[in-house]
């Protein structure tokens, strides 16, 4: 609900900040997707390395994630009608 208005808020600043101070992410909402997680160990007793394909891969859904967005929970609620 406020996530809007945290974006258009972070826009703000960005325009008000001055051209010089570097380059930096812009607010957005990261998409939801499907992740794969490698899991094991990494190495055996010898120190030598495990391949990736004798590793469990775990297939995760990763929800929408806002990036780059401050105190999200200070901006108002806005609720549209649809």
């Amino acid at each position: 609900m406020r996530l809007g208005a945290a974006i258009r808020d972070a826009q703000a600043r960005s325009h008000a900040a001055d051209a010089g101070s570097g380059a930096g992410v812009r607010p957005h909402v990261r998409r939801a997707h499907w992740h794969t997680f490698l899991s094991g160990a990494r190495l055996r007793e010898d120190g030598s390395a495990i391949p990736s394909s004798a590793r469990r891969r775990e297939l995760r859904w990763m929800p929408p994630v806002p990036v780059n967005v401050r105190d999200l929970d200070a901006l108002p609620a806005v609720i549209h009608p649809v």
